[in-house]
């Protein structure tokens, strides 16, 4: 099975290419790369610096640094324009895209428009082939891509979109709590998951032949973070990914996520962040109580065991320094030898269950 796993955050793209030929992971092609949105603000602020207006069109991608970009654009006295499809990178509600000074047009071509048009690309198969084709490595030949992104999901008119998100993940739970749950095969992604959906109609554009595998960034770290081989034996086990915008944590046991919990990283210190996951991981953290803190919630599914009786809690996320001052006996994941590959580890790790799961069927 050849996998080509691509965890698309808000600071970076890491890339895995597991072949399994290769026999051993830490010798399959790894790639940190700046993810879509920061290439993309990138040439924002280049057309803000030329007094450029924009047209932008193309693929939902990952909206924080390229709409902050957008935003500076805008107050600097510029115009912006995207087509419908492209304007959900900024916001789910296109109203309040329209809000922020945006103007959506219903065409992909904008006639007698003076200015730098951008075609918005989130899934770069593409490039990543002319990359590796020096070293002779074709993607021909991959069996799965298999994509993270962050996605929220679209609410109905006036319902918090931070309940809508933990209202979905409990869903998904309930009705299988193995943590390949959160998967999505390319036809199966529900309609409410407008990037996830982009990304994998981006993937069978550029590789037809390919199956896709989409989930969440916070989830597939937590996935990934099962794989290290200090805690593949521990149980029962506090996973926590510390991400640039999202924090989650899940209590696994006996192989089945027992208890989510999310939050926004920007707002938790290390003291917080300490005080939260005891009182989690010990059954005394309340939905009401995160998401009154302007965070998401919390699922238990089960009594969680206490934090005394955690055998591992193990940490993952381009913020997990914040628990590195914490009081607590935390073990930093590295999967295949490397805490960057924590989120493309897990896409892998999930694509073999839904194999296996196949392979099981009549």
């Amino acid at each position: 099975m050849k996998v080509l796993a691509l965890d698309i955050g808000a600071g970076t793209e890491d890339v895995l290419l597991y072949d399994e030929r290769k026999k051993r992971i830490e010798n399959c092609i790894k790639m940190v790369l700046p993810s879509p949105s920061q290439v993309f603000a990138k040439k924002v602020r280049a057309a803000t610096q030329m007094h450029r207006n924009l047209f932008v069109k193309g693929d939902i991608i990952g909206g924080g640094p390229f709409t902050e970009a957008l935003r500076e654009h805008i107050e600097k006295g510029y115009r912006v324009f995207m087509t419908k499809a492209a304007a959900y990178t900024v916001r789910n509600d296109l109203d309040q895209v329209k809000e922020l000074g945006i103007k959506i047009v219903e065409n992909a071509t904008l006639k007698s428009f003076k200015g730098q048009t951008l075609v918005t690309e989130e899934v770069n198969i593409r490039k990543l082939q002319c990359a590796l084709a020096f070293f002779d490595e074709s993607f021909t030949d991959t069996d799965f891509v298999a994509i993270a992104v962050q996605d929220h999901g679209v609410p109905p008119k006036g319902e918090s979109n931070r309940r809508f998100r933990i209202e979905k993940t409990r869903q998904l739970l309930e009705r299988n709590p193995k943590p390949e749950t959160f998967a999505f095969l390319g036809d199966d992604i529900p309609p409410h998951y407008l990037r996830m959906r982009s990304a994998a109609y981006a993937s069978k554009r550029q590789l037809p032949n390919a199956e896709v595998v989409v989930m969440d960034t916070s989830q597939d770290a937590i996935v990934g973070c099962l794989r290290d081989p200090v805690v593949e034996r521990a149980n029962p086990i506090l996973a926590v990914n510390v991400g640039n915008n999202h924090t989650m944590a899940a209590i696994i046991s006996n192989g089945e996520i027992t208890a989510i919990m999310e939050h926004h990283t920007r707002l938790l210190s290390p003291k917080k962040l300490e005080h939260l996951l005891i009182k989690f991981a010990d059954g005394k953290l309340s939905d009401d109580e995160v998401f009154m803190d302007n965070g998401h919630g919390v699922i238990f599914l089960t009594e969680p065991p206490g934090f005394s009786k955690m055998e591992r809690t193990v940490v993952a996320g381009p913020n997990r320094n914040i628990l590195a001052s914490a009081n607590l006996p935390v073990h930093f994941a590295t999967p295949a030898g490397d805490v960057m590959m924590t989120g493309p580890v897990g896409l892998v790790e999930v694509t073999k269950r839904i194999l296996a799961k196949r392979r099981m069927l009549p």
